[in-house]
């Protein structure tokens, strides 16, 4: 689920956040990893292996001090977690990040069918379904499937036969009747 992404948006407000300063150290250093981290996708959810995450982090983070200050951080709310496929959703997620266009938008919904948590992905999808953006994706997606069904009042459209509309390729005017 790995997503290259040239900057993350980082709310200053995250600094004031009595959820975030109720954290020590550890679990705010988790946090900010969390969210900035390469593995970090523009839907919000990761999946992060424990051996990477300690990796990325340095020395200091042997496994245990990693798997205790995630659950510190889900115990404060800021975070969902599915240990089973090891993603993990930045709750909140989309009040920090949901500006963008209806393409950006699609290439988020699809990165939300990606999550292998069930649980995760129907989150996500209802936080993000919430969102201006989401409702962009989801009017690109009628628009797609709309545009996909031919209209019967375009197939015979008067407008085809205009002098703009038979410019173009000679041959298709020969074809049309038009010299």
């Amino acid at each position: 689920m790995s997503n290259t992404r040239n900057f993350t948006m980082v709310a200053p407000g995250l600094h004031s956040s009595r959820r975030f300063l109720a954290l020590d150290d550890s679990g705010r250093a988790l946090f900010f990893y969390l969210l900035t981290s390469p593995h970090q996708t523009s839907c919000g959810c990761s999946q992060i292996r424990p051996g990477y995450a300690c990796a990325d982090l340095g020395p200091g983070w042997p496994e245990a001090k990693y798997l205790t200050c995630l659950a510190d951080l889900e115990g404060a709310g800021l975070i969902i977690t599915d240990p089973e496929t090891n993603e993990i959703y930045i709750d909140r997620w989309f009040r920090h990040n949901s500006k963008g266009s209806w393409k950006y938008a699609k290439a988020i919904q699809s990165q939300i069918y990606k999550i292998e948590s069930e649980m995760l992905r129907e989150k996500v999808n209802a936080d993000f379904a919430d969102t201006d953006l989401g409702h962009a994706a989801y009017e690109a997606g009628e628009a797609e499937k709309a545009a996909d069904r031919p209209s019967a009042a375009n197939s015979e459209s008067r407008l085809l036969s205009t002098r703009l509309m038979q410019r173009g390729d000679p041959d298709a005017r020969i074809y049309r009747g038009v010299r």
